[in-house]
């Protein structure tokens, strides 16, 4: 069982907590992060979800996002989702933006803030998160762009809302 998430209100204040589950089948209002990677080429890390994972499983994703558990702000969950997923430490995190969104995938909905935000390295991960993540790897944008538009079902939600937004 994961740890209890930051559940919100609409003006983005902590007022309680619960479990992921309990948040996606009851649409309560919750925090989540997005990290997208860049290196100086202008290449995109994306990580891929496990064919396992409970929500969008076999999907490529944002280069690590995660929820914000209770007792969390999003800049320490934003810096500890991505040691876990990617084993990364030692970037610097620069904020891009914070947007709601409210949608329904397979009786889960998931209705959040989404804070993003951006940081640059060179190498590939050495370490991905056993049972979450089975491979990491550059794309252009362009070619991100072509994943989201053109086989929506291979991307996360959250991977097609940030390129919406941001790219």
């Amino acid at each position: 069982m994961s740890a209890p998430i930051a559940i919100v209100n609409d003006d983005d204040e902590i007022i309680g907590s619960a479990t992921k589950q309990q948040a996606w089948e009851q649409g309560l209002l919750h925090r989540v992060v997005r990290i997208m990677i860049h290196n100086k080429a202008g290449q995109i890390l994306l990580q891929h979800r496990t064919p396992t994972k409970d929500i969008f499983p076999d999907c490529w994703d944002n280069s690590s996002a995660g929820h914000v558990d209770a007792g969390e702000d999003y800049d320490d969950a934003a810096y500890r989702e991505l040691e876990e997923e990617l084993g990364i430490r030692g970037v610097t995190l620069k904020p891009i933006g914070l947007y709601r969104s409210d949608e329904t995938w397979q009786g889960h909905r998931f209705n959040r803030f989404s804070k993003c935000y951006v940081a640059t390295m060179e190498a590939l991960p050495k370490k991905l998160e056993a049972g979450k993540v089975d491979d990491a790897r550059w794309f252009s944008l362009d070619e991100v762009k072509q994943m989201v538009a053109g086989q929506p079902d291979s991307v996360t939600d959250g991977l097609r809302q940030v390129v919406e937004r941001y790219y």
